[in-house]
């Protein structure tokens, strides 16, 4: 594979549960969605960023997965799509105990889950389109993918820092495509 250029860069602000809500994040955000008309998001707390959105938390919210699978079958196709679930098992925990649900072990293992998302956003996902992801790690979308920009938001102290992928969807379709590498 060549090397591509990818921006990157640091910046230090408060940590926040809404990962959308902290300033160095909302300027990604803004950057990468300027004109973007389809943008899908999941798992998107308080977040309004998004023409398709959808929270656990909320009455009548879906699994992310059945969400973007309910937007496929509907004909939806995205342009961008957003990727920020809860980034430990015990954040899953909080979000299933908060719904009244019994957490169990299998939910818990949240990397079956992420790659679950992930291969339903891809399928929504328009060629070239725009996926951002944010959590504690920067795999994004797969080695695959152009990566535009990383952005690392530190956050001081004991506190993980907040990692923000900014990727483009291949326009010709990969051997395996549909599971994010």
């Amino acid at each position: 594979m060549t090397a591509t250029t990818t921006a990157f860069s640091t910046a230090w602000a408060m940590p926040s549960r809404w990962t959308f809500a902290i300033p160095p994040v909302r300027d990604f955000l803004e950057r990468h969605t300027a004109g973007c008309e389809r943008i899908v998001d999941p798992f998107c707390g308080r977040s309004e960023l998004a023409q398709y959105r959808n929270d656990l938390s909320w009455d009548g919210g879906l699994e992310a997965e059945m969400f973007v699978r309910h937007l496929g079958a509907r004909g939806v196709v995205a342009d961008c799509v957003l990727f920020d679930p809860p980034y430990s098992p015990r954040q899953v925990a909080e979000c299933y105990r908060a719904k009244g649900r019994t957490v169990t072990q299998g939910d818990t293992q949240d990397a079956v889950m992420r790659k679950r998302v992930r291969a339903a956003l891809v399928g929504i996902l328009e060629p070239g389109g725009l996926a951002l992801s944010f959590g504690w790690q920067s795999n994004g979308f797969g080695r695959n993918w152009e990566t535009l920009e990383i952005l690392l938001v530190q956050h001081g102290g004991a506190h993980n820092d907040t990692i923000c992928v900014a990727q483009r969807k291949p326009v010709l379709p990969l051997f395996g495509e549909g599971a994010a590498a």
